[in-house]
Formats: structure tokens, sequence, C-alpha cells
């Protein structure tokens, strides 16, 4: 099993890659990882991102989305196959709940409709389940940063594709023609890796 990286362990072979020569603090090495696992983070609805969140409905009759939500994710069909659709799950009968554009609440003919409200970030409902009933969602983390003592929410042996990613930007800081041949040749190596967390993601959601 491969060994996870800090913070601290990704800007050390940061480091390492640039020959130590690199221009940017230990500061702006961290924030130049983090601004590049975001990317990562954000290329696709990852299935090592996903949670379950339950609960119970609120007194106001709507669910107040996780501090670490990013988006909804697909859990539901109604064939039992591979899941399309973004569903809330609602009491002990497990009632699908579809969630919808907010912009498509009042054009849906269903009564068992629910959509987000960026104004108050809660989830409503055409017609409130009621107060105490029990929900279920999937939805996708936006985890935290990550700081010189902590690990990226990847798996472990994708770790060193964020050291390629910062790498493409540190040979765009030094505008050598060096620097941009082993711009081409880490771009070449982080889109390796990105391929093949592709096709490990892929497989998850075929267990």
């Amino acid at each position: 099993m491969a060994t996870p990286l800090t913070g601290q362990q990704i800007i050390d072979r940061f480091e390492l890659y640039t020959d130590d020569t690199t221009d940017l603090s230990s500061d702006e090495e961290l924030t130049l990882a983090n601004d590049k696992l975001r990317l990562v983070y954000m290329e696709q609805p990852w299935e090592f991102l996903r949670r379950k969140k339950t609960g119970a409905v609120e007194s106001d009759g709507k669910i107040t989305v996780p501090t670490d939500f990013d988006e909804l994710m697909e859990n539901y069909s109604q064939d039992q196959n591979e899941p399309i659709l973004k569903v809330i799950f609602i009491g002990s009968q497990r009632s699908p709940y579809y969630f919808v554009p907010m912009g498509q609440r009042n054009a849906n003919q269903f009564s068992n409709v629910c959509w987000i409200d960026p104004l108050d970030g809660k989830i409503n409902f055409a017609q409130s389940p009621g107060t105490g009933a029990t929900y279920e969602f999937d939805y996708k983390t936006s985890p935290d940063d990550i700081a010189v003592g902590t690990y990226p929410k990847l798996p472990p042996e994708y770790h060193p594709m964020i050291v390629f990613l910062m790498l493409i930007d540190e040979e765009i800081i030094k505008k050598s023609e060096k620097a941009r041949s082993n711009m081409q040749e880490n771009a070449v190596q982080y889109q390796k890796y990105l391929k093949n967390l592709k096709l490990r993601d892929a497989r998850f959601k075929l267990i």
C-alpha cells in the first residue's frame, strides 16, 4: 500500500524536483499545493469524496446541507441499475424526493421534489415531508485545505500528482527554455495519474 504524503512531504518532494531553486516561500509552496489539489477535487464527482448524510427534517420543514457540502451525487435508479438520479430518501419507507434545479421547482408536476435554495443554503421541498421526518442523501465533500501535517483526501498512491501540478506552475514562473521542456514532461506525468485515477473511480461505481 502506498504511503500517504503530508503537506510538508509534498513540499519536500516539490523542492527535490526543483533542486531547491524555487523562488517560492514555504507558505507559498503550501498555497500552491492546495490550489492544485482543489483542481483535482473539482475535476469530477469522485467516488472517494462521496459521503452519506442522514438526519431529521428541521422545524422549518427544510434541511441544512453539511458544512463540507460541494454538490449532490447520484444515488438512485428506478430500475436498480447504476444510479443516475439525485434523490433524498424520506421516512422509514425511504420515499425518493427528486432534486431539481431551483428554477424548475414550479414546473414539475410532482410534489415529491426538492431543491437547494442558495439564499438560505438549505434543501427546500415543494411539499414538506414534515418536521422530524428522517432523511438520507449522498453528496460530494469539499475537503479542507491541507496543512504541513495533514494529508490530501486522495487515495495515497495519487498524492504525487499534486507535485507534478505544482511543478507545471513553477516552470511557468521560471519561463526558461529548460523550464518549458520540463513543463511538458510534468504535464504528461500528471495526466497519467489523472487518467488512472478516473479509471479507478469508475471501477468503484461498478462494485
